[in-house]
């Protein structure tokens, strides 16, 4: 977000890359980046989990975020490459993926013009080695419904959705630039959990922002 004021302030450093510039990294370092190592990675995390990136970025105008600033529209990736990650992952012993991204629910829609997360969902849950599939960060509005079907249905999906609901007032709701109401929420919560009645859910909530009154806190 802030490259250019850090060149200026900072001219010591050799080069700025962002989270979109793998090839500009490469071509830095003089690196030949072969087809065949897409996929390949080296993780951080105790082998048994790995995170796994879907997409980066992020379309929502949420009012209190720079993530769009600061990474740029939702780019997705593809499932295919997705696949071969997974598949990567699992042969080194990887039990456990952890699907990341700015906006899960919004996957899919600018490379395949649908919400694409229960066909992702149910690829990899056939990854060989894959005993759990955990969701992080869905966003609310326009929920795709039949990913919850594939947790339902496909033992390998964790009923578990990390969901950021943010706020419990409709007009603050809308001063958050969400794209939902209270109701709206109630609904899909109660939707999820009619689905899979036992679902573990996990949420975020903001306190403070402005024009939050006290009855709306």
């Amino acid at each position: 977000r802030y490259k250019q004021s850090l060149e200026a302030e900072i001219p010591e450093v050799d080069a700025y890359f962002g989270t979109m510039d793998m090839p500009m990294l490469l071509k830095k370092f003089d690196v030949d980046y072969k087809h065949e190592l897409l996929g390949d990675r080296i993780t951080s995390t105790a082998m048994h989990y790995s995170y796994l990136k879907i997409a980066e970025g992020c379309d929502r105008p949420c009012s209190f975020c720079a993530i769009p600033i600061m990474r740029g529209k939702h780019v997705s990736r593809t499932i295919d490459d997705l696949v071969i990650e997974a598949t990567n992952l699992a042969k080194r012993g990887t039990k456990e993926l952890i699907l990341i991204a700015q906006d899960l629910t919004y996957y899919g829609l600018d490379i395949y013009k649908k919400r694409s997360l229960a066909e992702l969902l149910n690829r990899l849950a056939d990854v060989d080695g894959i005993e759990w599939i955990r969701l992080h960060y869905a966003y609310p509005s326009g929920f795709p419904m039949d990913a919850i079907e594939v947790m339902r249905d496909r033992k390998e999906i964790c009923n578990y959705l990390d969901i950021p609901l943010q706020h419990g007032s409709t007009d603050m709701l809308k001063r958050m630039r969400r794209g939902i109401s209270r109701p709206k929420t109630e609904e899909l919560i109660s939707s999820i959990r009619d689905i899979v009645p036992d679902i573990a859910i996990r949420t975020t909530l903001i306190a403070g922002h402005p024009g939050e009154t006290e009855e709306e806190f």
